[in-house]
């Protein structure tokens, strides 16, 4: 079982301590042995025993006797010295192992949340993206392929960084899946956005076709083309409304498509009942049909724009429904798996267990050891104890051999309990005795005990400090997240009471709009209307003076009439004399006259007649005399109250005038407030989806950063410990 000196760990390390060890081992051979001193050998058998026995001890060497320590039992000093010293270099391994290790694993379990919060976040943004692009906005559809590539990407590394768990399998099927959807959408997102183009185009052009068929309807009074222009002007409004409501269906909804087909074929039925009116049309009215016209034409377009995508539209809704149904049940998995991997954060339990283990192993095999050689110096201070008794005839350069080294021994022990109770400052003094070599390697021991425990203090000092400003840092840091969590909050909500305001000015601004285009028609339709009463008191007036006239003419020849009527009286009452003189002359004549007696009576009776109906056309003649006179009159009042009327008239029509000006101007400023009330609301919408996503942010880097104070003070927690547990050592 005994090596060779040139395995011990024990065997020097320099030639002057080369020296000394075979200076200690000749100076051994030495001594005297029992057959030098023959009257001691002879004078007991017991001595000669003891001396025979001290010589075997002698011989066997100073490693030869077992030293028995705790956990080890009993063994040769150097088969210790060889195990203790693999211990002391395994627990220094142990706990670089542990330190790398340890390091190692916690950047790994950054890592895995790092990559689970950036996959969770951005299936968040793909999901509100889909969910933009079902409401119609064709931004969405543009923005769909770099969001799927981005969170097929945060997916990948998610799956290369090794998180355990069931759920990251699903994880990658589903973007699996998303991938295929998103591929969907990109396909039918041409024929979604030539829809969306094709509704706006419809909504505004019906809108303007409304204008058109109102300002038709006010132009052309009761006509049939005011009729048509009111079938117009409700087949216009039916397709808006249409329209409206195709848009917030599903793509085939083949109830609305067909009542937006008949609105369509209506309007058609209107404008060719207009286009047969043109001939009677007035040039404002023509103009207003020509372009109505051109509108229905643009409508036409757009409608088979519509019908041709309704088949691709389709599938593209059905996809981004799709896509927002696979984001959503993905979103709970991918928030389990960022919370599995924020509580793996920090350092893992087996690499602080290593670093103890290691410590300890290094600490108790150099304890061990260091008692090692104190219970072997004991063993050779028991053999020396042995030998001066056995020997104690021996010759005094024995004795004095013997006390030197039992000095040294002494002295070696006495170091020894010191460095055993902690002070590693002391060292073995190290001389020609027998106890050099150990000395020496006690020393080289304790100087590489007395490096390590060094750095440890100073690893330990540097963890503490470090981890005393990483605390203070992080805790600023958590103050100030949180604060910044308040600031962002109600940031956020007072920009979301200011959207919610602007978005009420906007709608306040489009209604007033709207009044304002109402009061605009209607001020133009009662100027228009003026302008006609105007027209038609001067026609009324023309024609009051020409009926005056034409009186005037009538009153003049009832008065010839009357003239006339007077002497038909004179011839009535001439003839009837005549009569009268004739049937006198006839009654005279007896019976020849008879004959001429009937004719004269008759003539007389026509004369009475003919003076009876002088006399009534005389009574009507003044009577017309004196009603033409009241007409005529009547007729002087009217031309006067007509142009009062035709000034009156006048007046209003500059008042209409100006309130239509005003009107027109009033309606552009409200116009542009709209506009602009419109524009600030999209502003305020997106600067509040914004803040909301730094809020979500800045929640998750506040978790974070309370984790890793609570991490950093368990860290510093550990460092004083270990720095407590080496306090004991004395190094300098």
């Amino acid at each position: 079982m005994n090596k060779t000196p040139s395995s011990s760990p024990s065997t020097p390390h320099s030639p002057a301590l080369a020296d000394r060890h075979d200076t200690a081992e000749s100076l051994a051979q030495e001594q005297p042995s029992p057959a030098s001193f023959p009257e001691k050998a002879n004078a007991h058998p017991s001595d000669a025993e003891g001396h025979d026995s001290a010589s075997l001890i002698d011989a066997s060497g100073p490693d030869s006797n077992p030293v028995l320590l705790p956990l080890l039992g009993a063994a040769p000093l150097r088969q210790h010295t060889r195990r203790l010293s693999g211990a002391f270099a395994g627990g220094v391994a142990l706990a670089v192992v542990g330190l790398l290790l340890g390091s190692w694993q916690a950047h790994e379990r950054s890592l895995r949340y790092t990559h689970a919060t950036d996959t969770l976040v951005q299936a968040q943004r793909l999901n509100v993206t889909a969910t933009n692009g079902i409401s119609g906005q064709t931004q969405a559809y543009k923005a769909i392929p770099d969001g799927t590539g981005a969170l097929l990407q945060a997916i990948g590394q998610l799956e290369q960084s090794g998180l355990a768990g069931d759920s990251v399998g699903p994880v990658v099927q589903k973007g699996s899946e998303i991938q295929n959807i998103a591929w969907q959408v990109a396909t039918g997102s041409r024929a979604l956005e030539e829809r969306e183009a094709a509704f706006a185009n419809i909504e505004s052009t019906t809108a303007h076709l409304s204008e058109l068929a109102s300002n038709l309807s006010a132009a052309s009074g009761q006509s049939p083309i005011q009729s048509a222009a009111r079938r117009l002007l409700a087949s216009s409004e039916s397709m808006h409304n249409a329209v409206a409501v195709l848009r917030l269906s599903n793509a085939s909804n083949s109830a609305v498509q067909e009542a937006l087909q008949q609105a369509f074929q209506s309007a058609g039925s209107a404008l060719q009942q207009l286009r047969e009116q043109t001939v009677a049309a007035n040039q404002q009215s023509l103009s207003l049909i020509i372009e109505a016209l051109g509108l229905h034409t643009a409508l036409n377009a757009s409608l088979q724009t519509i019908q041709s995508t309704v088949e691709p539209a389709q599938q593209a809704q059905d996809a981004l429904h799709k896509l927002a149904h696979h984001t959503d049940q993905m979103l709970p998995t991918l928030a389990q798996l960022r919370d599995q991997s924020h509580a793996q954060l920090g350092w893992p339990w087996y690499g602080i267990l290593l670093i103890a283990l290691g410590i300890v192993l290094s600490a108790g095999s150099g304890w061990l050891m260091a008692r090692a050689h104190i219970l072997a110096s004991r063993n050779k201070y028991a053999q020396a104890q042995t030998q001066q008794q056995a020997a104690s005839t021996r010759e005094q350069d024995a004795k004095r051999l013997n006390d030197a080294n039992q000095a040294a021994i002494l002295r070696l022990m006495n170091e020894l309990l010191l460095i055993a109770e902690g002070d590693l400052t002391q060292e073995a003094t190290v001389t020609e005795d027998i106890t050099g070599a150990i000395a020496d390697s006690i020393n080289y021991t304790i100087e590489e005990l007395r490096h390590l425990i060094s750095s440890v203090q100073a690893s330990a000092s540097k963890v503490a400090e470090t981890t005393g400003e990483v605390g203070t840092t992080s805790s600023k840091l958590l103050a100030a997240s949180n604060e910044q969590l308040r600031e962002i909050l109600e940031t956020g909500r007072s920009i979301l009471d200011m959207a919610q305001r602007i978005n009420h000015v906007s709608a306040q601004a489009q209604e007033s709009s709207s009044v304002a285009r109402q009061s605009r028609v209607a001020a133009e339709s009662g100027m228009k209307a003026v302008q006609n009463t105007i027209g038609g008191m001067n026609a009324i007036r023309a024609q009051i003076q020409e009926s005056s006239k034409r009186i005037k003419r009538l009153g003049e020849s009832s008065q010839e009439i009357g003239e006339i009527t007077e002497l038909i009286s004179d011839i009535t009452e001439q003839t009837n004399v005549l009569a009268l003189n004739a049937a006198i002359q006839a009654a005279s004549a007896g019976e020849a006259g008879r004959g001429f007696s009937v004719v004269a009576e008759e003539v007389q009776r026509l004369a009475e007649r003919s003076a009876d109906a002088t006399r009534q056309i005389a009574a009507l003649v003044k009577t017309i005399q004196s009603d033409t006179q009241d007409a005529v009159s009547a007729m002087e009042r009217c031309t006067a109250g007509v142009v009062e009327g035709a000034s009156l008239s006048d007046r209003a029509g500059t008042a209409l005038s100006e309130i239509d000006q005003v009107s027109r101007t009033l309606s552009k400023l409200v116009e542009q407030i709209s506009d602009t009330a419109l524009h600030e609301a999209t502003l305020a919408n997106q600067v509040a989806e914004s803040i909301q996503h730094i809020f979500v942010v800045t929640e998750q880097t506040s978790e974070g950063t309370r984790s890793t104070t609570q991490q950093v003070q368990e860290l510093s927690q550990v460092a004083e410990e270990l720095h407590q547990s080496i306090a004991r050592f004395k190094i300098a």
